[in-house]
């Protein structure tokens, strides 16, 4: 949907806005963290969630760690 922005947390319901569908063209996932050995883990949970996508969905998702040296994803 254009125009919305959706923040999905795993407390938060899920809205029919922000549902993943057969016809979802396209999503964004973020994750961040702020504790000791954070880089880490969300290297390796974007390699897990990328592999999982893959087989799935059967797309080559695009991914990038965002640092104040490179902090925008175009996709």
């Amino acid at each position: 949907m254009e125009g919305r922005a959706h923040a999905r947390r795993w407390t938060n319901r899920q809205s029919g806005y922000s549902a993943v569908r057969d016809d979802t063209a396209s999503v964004l996932i973020v994750a961040e963290a702020l504790h000791a050995g954070d880089e880490a883990d969300v290297r390796r949970l974007v390699d897990d969630l990328q592999m999982a996508i893959r087989a799935i969905w059967s797309v080559d998702p695009g991914t990038a760690m965002l640092e104040r040296s490179a902090p925008r994803f175009d996709f």
